[in-house]
């Protein structure tokens, strides 16, 4: 089974965003994108326009738009969304049904305490978007490699 190489350096600048925007105090989204052609590649996080609150983000809608023509004009694909909770890591019934994409195989990476403890996947929760539309919990280093 192929996992999503993930640089420390793309994770590091996750997290410095995720707890700039949050600021500890609400949650915070973000993406995590590669080379269209290397289905297993990140090289760029990606913070999109949204708003947010402690249980809660809500995309901006022409901020969507944009980014799938950047996206299609820079042959870049999703790898993985990651967004913060206030509490433990989980996957929510929010986070399923408002995930960015529905593809099987999609990775959605949840990362405790609005991302203020230690840049790590140690305490994140990582759920698999399954083939009948569904999410399943895996470890997180059984689909994510991170790399120097």
């Amino acid at each position: 089974m192929n996992r999503i190489s993930v640089p420390q350096s793309v994770l590091g600048e996750t997290f410095a965003q995720l707890r700039s925007c949050g600021r500890g105090l609400h949650e915070c989204v973000a993406y995590l994108i590669g080379p269209a052609d290397a289905e297993y590649v990140v090289d760029e996080v990606v913070h999109p326009d949204h708003v947010s609150s402690v249980g809660g983000y809500q995309l901006v809608d022409c901020w969507i738009t944009r980014f799938w023509f950047d996206l299609a004009r820079r042959q870049q694909s999703v790898r993985i969304q990651v967004h913060t909770h206030p509490g433990p890591s989980g996957h929510s019934p929010t986070d399923e049904e408002w995930a960015l994409i529905h593809t099987s195989g999609f990775l959605s990476l949840v990362i405790p305490y609005f991302a203020l403890g230690p840049v790590g996947l140690e305490d994140a929760h990582v759920a698999l978007r399954t083939d009948d539309g569904g999410w399943r919990s895996v470890r997180p280093d059984s689909r994510i490699e991170l790399v120097s």
